[in-house]
């Protein structure tokens, strides 16, 4: 700890702002003005608007990786106790997109299923058609929507019980990597379509937030996992934010159209930025010392069921 630096997490949030200030513009400017009208996602053409944009993500979420690795004001790899509002409000927001995100994939599925014809076996439809993986993200996303309920209510009373549902809480992980495999499966440009590019960036920052979110919770091999959660979370929750915000923006705006096809407006990217926030700025204003973390085990053990040789012997 002699080598960090006293940087509080306000900073590192408004760094985070100031980013989110020149990116979503950027964005927002590349969608309306260079974006083909045709669903295919593809720019008009590539102007310094794109570079400048790239450039600066990298630049700022490299600043949020180095910040939150320098500072000394991570705290320990331990759940926050008792009652918070805040997070219980997040955890709800990301059940709902959760939620949504479910659904969407089962219309994806049921769409995909009526346009199936006779010529190949349904099974083989499904695989080449990547349905597999929506089945899968959306069992996933099923089960991680009850662990954030869950989270949701123990924050609301304050009893915190949800680090006992150890299965339920990498249920979140393996949604973000269903998703993942899915985006893999869209065969198009990255440098003429930025949403591919910054959804793959932002799933792989999350699936490395939700491993150390899920072994924080679930209080197994949580060791210096709280600054992994910090860092990864924000970073992603900066690229979640910039799809959020523009492809809302666009909609509301009546130009959906302007949005690849099949990368529409998902509540459940924005639902995420917001939760991811306040669950660090949670963790770094109430959270322990970070020295407790030094009392943790450096490996998880299942309990042992000992027998006291001295009661039998009595």
């Amino acid at each position: 700890m002699a080598n960090k630096k006293a940087i509080d997490f306000k900073k590192i949030f408004i760094v985070g702002g100031v980013g989110l200030a020149a990116l979503i513009p950027l964005r927002l400017y590349q969608l309306f003005f260079i974006t083909e009208e045709d669903k295919s996602g593809f720019l008009t053409h590539v102007n310094a608007s794109v570079y400048v944009f790239f450039a600066l993500l990298v630049a700022f979420c490299a600043a949020l990786l180095v910040l939150v690795s320098v500072t000394n004001k991570v705290t320990a790899s331990k759940s926050v106790r008792g009652k918070s509002k805040a997070l219980s409000v997040g955890s709800g927001l990301m059940a709902l997109g959760l939620a949504y995100d479910v659904a969407y994939c089962a219309s994806l599925f049921i769409r995909s299923l009526l346009s199936y014809s006779s010529g190949t076996s349904i099974m083989s439809y499904i695989f080449s058609n990547g349905m597999l993986a929506v089945i899968f993200e959306a069992v996933c996303g099923l089960l991680a929507c009850i662990y954030f309920i869950l989270f949701t209510l123990s924050y609301a009373d304050g009893k915190t019980t949800y680090y006992d549902y150890k299965l339920l809480a990498i249920m979140p992980l393996f949604w973000a990597m269903f998703r993942m495999v899915r985006r893999f499966m869209t065969k198009i440009s990255f440098l003429v379509v930025p949403d591919l590019l910054l959804e793959l960036a932002m799933l792989a920052f999350m699936m490395l937030f939700f491993m150390s979110f899920a072994r924080i919770s679930s209080q197994i091999c949580q060791k210096n996992e709280m600054r992994k959660a910090m860092k990864y979370g924000l970073v992603s929750a900066f690229i979640a934010m910039i799809l959020g915000v523009t492809r809302l923006a666009v909609t509301l705006c009546g130009k959906s159209d302007l949005l690849p096809r099949d990368f529409a407006f998902i509540p459940a990217d924005l639902f995420y930025a917001i939760f991811t926030a306040i669950y660090v700025n949670a963790c770094s204003k109430t959270g322990r010392d970070a020295s407790e973390d030094d009392l943790l085990p450096d490996s998880y053990e299942e309990p042992k069921n000992e027998v006291d040789d001295d009661f039998l012997g009595k």
